[in-house]
């Protein structure tokens, strides 16, 4: 039987660590508004549950990106959290409305958390594609 050696390299650990901040904060201090007064939701309530979707498959992916050890299945997988991580930019505001205060929570702290964080995870994406199309060269 032939062992299968993990190698674990800092974009790994990058992603990985940037996913799981991104679904913990997205469930506790990143969360949108609370519900109104007489119990029904706001909008942003709605973009907040499908950015803790696309923040659970990001985890997904990168986990296994950490755990496979074969390069072109991890820069596939680096591949897919591209356009994951544009979708969650894409929620807030623009695919499902948020509040129209600017001071509520959905657009102080929900948005541009979302904002950086999936702008971080696309860097560090591009980043390991390109270092494993270097190795291949």
């Amino acid at each position: 039987m032939k062992k299968i050696k993990i190698k674990i390299g800092i974009s790994d650990i990058i992603l990985l660590v940037l996913s799981i901040i991104f679904l913990v904060g997205i469930l506790t201090f990143f969360k949108t508004c609370g519900p109104k007064t007489d119990g029904s939701w706001m909008t942003c309530h709605w973009a907040g549950n499908v950015v803790t979707g696309l923040a659970a498959v990001l985890a997904l992916i990168s986990l296994v990106h950490l755990l496979i050890p074969d390069r072109k299945i991890k820069m596939g997988l680096s591949v897919s959290i591209i356009p994951i991580s544009v979708l969650a930019i894409l929620v807030p505001g623009i695919l499902i409305n948020t509040c129209m205060a600017d001071v509520m929570r959905c657009n102080s702290i929900m948005k541009p958390s979302v904002i950086i964080i999936s702008g971080l995870m696309i860097v560090f994406s591009v980043f390991d594609i390109f270092r494993y199309v270097k190795k291949e060269d």
